[in-house]
């Protein structure tokens, strides 16, 4: 285990999370692998990367936690990474990315005023966002909650 390339491990895992997150049908094996992902890379960031690759980690699982339909799962990892986004060090794009988590995740748990409270603390957030590229992404996940 020494020789781990625990960065290595962790991206592939969470590339892995958005390939198939993107299947339109995925199988219920496909559903086993995706949450494996979102924990394996959550498992090799904490050994290798810094509190920006955990919060993202933290997101991620809560992604697909709520992708999966488990809503109090995906509750509980929007929340620490909002909580941990509040580190100053951390992106403004990435705090923005954790409230749209939060939203997500009422969404998932069928919560309309808490899913709409934070889609108005994302938007906020997207605002405070300088990079172009940055606010769109996070614009465009953000739609995607309330679709």
């Amino acid at each position: 285990m020494e020789n781990l390339d625990h960065r290595t491990l962790a991206a592939t895992n969470y590339n892995r999370c958005f390939e198939l997150l993107e299947e339109v049908n995925r199988s219920a094996e496909q559903n086993v692998e995706l949450l494996t992902s979102a924990f394996t890379s959550r498992y090799h960031w904490r050994e290798a990367g810094g509190n920006e690759q955990w919060v993202t980690s933290d997101w991620m699982v809560a992604r697909v936690a709520g992708a999966l339909g488990h809503g109090l799962l995906a509750l509980s990892y929007a929340q620490r990474a909002y909580d941990a986004a509040q580190d100053p060090r951390i992106p403004d794009w990435l705090l923005a990315s954790t409230a749209e988590g939060m939203a997500r995740a009422y969404a998932v748990l069928g919560d309309v005023e808490q899913r709409n409270a934070w889609c108005l603390t994302c938007e906020k957030l997207i605002g405070d966002i300088r990079d172009d590229d940055d606010r769109s992404i996070i614009a465009q996940q953000l739609a995607s909650v309330l679709r």
